[in-house]
């Protein structure tokens, strides 16, 4: 097994217990920093319905963990790395 399998397959195993024993989360890029122009950080979506997916801001009630990149690309990309394995998964 490859380096990139297993670190895969630890994320997939650790998923369930991010989101409750419920399916894995679904990433979105945030704003987990202040003072940025464009989102740097990644975090999973919150469940509550009356939230936007669409809003950077992460509040109390979001899902653990948020995590800072330090760039808007690299948080684009760690989003979207999770999301496909997520499908994958699936």
């Amino acid at each position: 097994m490859s380096d990139l399998d297993q670190a895969r397959t630890a994320v997939r195993l650790l998923m369930p217990a991010l989101a409750g024993g419920g399916p894995a989360p679904v990433w979105r890029t945030c704003f987990s920093t202040d003072d940025t122009d464009s989102p740097t950080g990644i975090a999973p979506e919150c469940f509550d319905e009356g939230h936007d997916p669409e809003d950077g801001s992460v509040y109390t009630c979001y899902p653990e963990p948020v995590i800072e990149t330090g760039f808007p690309q690299f948080a684009e990309y760690l989003a979207a790395l999770l999301n496909a394995d997520r499908g994958s998964a699936a």
